[in-house]
């Protein structure tokens, strides 16, 4: 069974029902103001496997989904705070990611564009003064020292945000200014990677989905990728790895009975990666637990430190699920971007020097536009065959929702 004709032909015979669905889960655990889903698709299922509460990217999204993230975010801040007519962005201190400021500065003009007075603000504690910084197309942008007045945080000008919307993933811990201030701070910091694991995310998407396959009758295994956890792993000491070998095996025992059922001829494999931060860090492959006892010091050091130095001591195994999309050739993953309770558009990750097993967030990576249809004239971007933007926002949304529902 092909994944995608699948679940277009739910969409179509049942699209009215799944909406009702969706919405009702939504008002369950309102979904937070953004994110962003990461994807795999291999012809027999489609999943997501990883889920960024803070995203960035936003300037890889086409025109048209820009404009479409502008009025879902009208339409969420009409919701949550309708009287907000000023917003703070707190982004990372990537000063040197020139594709990250871009993102920054692509975010902002979504803001704009909703109606907000918006300024960026900086958690570097050395900054006394505004200071501009320049994006990779040559761009501007401005960010202003912030400080706590009592417990309002504004800018050392003066400037005093309705709301504070972060775009940090907190990998070290939570700034004492965003847990100190007054003002609604969106997403929670609570959910920074210095506390979120993705065993919880990926545990309510899995609860979320089983209930949506009993609704609708589709075998949640097909939209949600099977995974284990282990703690307490050393890597650069070697301990705790026979936990992570067993239960390499145990994920690959379940593989196998499932890709008997679906007469999935491939030889199962997972991902084994750090159970916090982002970026493509503290990720490999693994066909057998033996992999696992035979790690070699390279892939120990790979594993042993992510984002900003921190020790990884924490894994998920999670189901590989190759890649079967690809843009000239090069393998290729759908992003996708959800404000509110509406997927904006996306993207596609492509990396010409992975294979259809590999991480594709790595030394290599590139973005192209995802298909569009409200795109006019000679605006670039591919006609991926592949690309069912309905489908895949049905999984980014159910995705998204999860992340509402993580419990720590």
């Amino acid at each position: 069974m092909e994944i995608l004709p699948h679940l277009g032909n739910l969409l179509n015979t049942r699209g009215e029902e799944v909406e009702v669905w969706l919405k009702a889960r939504a008002a369950e655990r309102p979904p937070f103001i953004y994110g962003s889903v990461d994807l795999r698709h291999s012809g027999h299922k489609i999943v997501p496997v990883d889920a960024n509460v803070y995203p960035g990217g936003f300037n890889n999204l086409s025109k048209a989904a820009s404009e479409r993230a502008a009025a879902a975010v009208k339409g969420y801040f009409a919701k949550h705070y309708p009287d907000a007519k000023k917003v703070l962005i707190v982004p990372e201190n990537h000063t040197r990611n020139l594709n990250y400021l871009e993102n920054v500065a692509c975010l902002r003009d979504i803001l704009e564009w909703a109606g907000f007075e918006v300024r960026i603000g900086t958690l570097v504690e050395e900054h006394q003064a505004p200071f501009e910084l320049e994006t990779a197309t040559g761009r501007v942008i401005t960010e202003y020292p912030l400080q706590l007045d009592g417990t309002k945080l504004v800018t050392h000008e003066g400037f005093v945000p309705d709301v504070v919307i972060t775009n940090n993933d907190m990998t070290l811990g939570a700034p004492p200014l965003l847990t100190g201030c007054a003002q609604p701070v969106i997403p929670p910091v609570g959910m920074g990677w210095y506390r979120r694991r993705k065993r919880v995310h990926f545990a309510a998407y899995d609860a979320l989905v089983r209930d949506f396959g009993e609704a609708f009758g589709i075998d949640h295994w097909l939209i949600s990728a099977y995974f284990r956890n282990c703690g307490m792993v050393d890597f650069r000491a070697r301990e705790g790895f026979e936990c992570v070998a067993t239960n390499v095996e145990l994920v690959l025992d379940v593989l196998r009975v499932k890709y008997k059922e679906y007469g999935i001829t491939e030889e199962p494999y997972v991902f084994i990666k750090a159970d916090s931060g982002t970026y493509g860090m503290g990720v490999m492959t693994a066909r057998s637990g033996e992999e696992v006892l035979a790690m070699n010091k390279k892939y120990r050091q790979k594993m042993d430190v992510i984002k900003e130095g921190s020790q990884n001591s924490e894994v998920i195994i999670q189901e590989g699920v190759p890649s079967i999309d690809s843009i000239d050739g090069a393998t290729s993953e759908p992003m996708i971007y959800v404000v509110d309770e509406t997927a904006v558009g996306g993207a596609f990750r492509t990396n010409s020097q992975k294979d259809a097993f590999g991480n594709l967030n790595a030394p290599g990576m590139v973005f192209h536009g995802m298909c569009d249809e409200a795109e006019k004239g000679d605006v670039a971007r591919k006609a991926v065959a592949q690309c069912n933007f309905r489908v895949c926002s049905l999984i980014a949304r159910l995705s998204t929702m999860a992340s509402a529902r993580e419990v720590y």
